[in-house]
């Protein structure tokens, strides 16, 4: 299973039941995958960078999850077609500094500690004549 990332924005004048109400069914979506939510964090209502469909506020909502790839399909056709959520991102969370960290720490291992990096050497050119 893969971890997952997933912002969504709602109409900011819809009651925070309105919110509760998508989170969960986003919930359902993810365990009916064999998925499970392991963030869940409510911003609040924001100012949009621009207006989307004459909105300037919305409530946004930050979730990650690990689950299969085909709840991704599931939850972005639901998000999609739902009507109040003015713009949704479902993205691979690939820790990607967990990684690195780790990468690093084996190239340092690996390099003798007694050798310093050389410059590199260029090619002597040849004279114009």
């Amino acid at each position: 299973m893969k971890k997952y990332e997933c912002v969504f924005i709602l109409r900011a004048d819809q009651p925070e039941a309105a919110m509760a109400a998508r989170v969960d069914r986003c919930k359902e979506i993810i365990a009916a995958h064999g998925g499970e939510v392991t963030l869940e964090n409510h911003w609040g209502v924001r100012r949009l960078a621009y207006e989307i469909e004459f909105e300037s506020r919305g409530n946004y909502m930050f979730l990650k999850f690990n689950s299969r790839g085909t709840a991704v399909a599931d939850l972005d056709k639901f998000l999609r077609q739902d009507d109040q959520v003015l713009r949704h991102l479902v993205v691979v969370d690939e820790d990607w500094a967990e990684r690195n960290r780790a990468s690093m720490a084996k190239r340092r291992a690996n390099r003798p500690a007694d050798v310093a990096p050389q410059a590199p050497v260029s090619a002597p050119t040849e004279a114009a004549e």
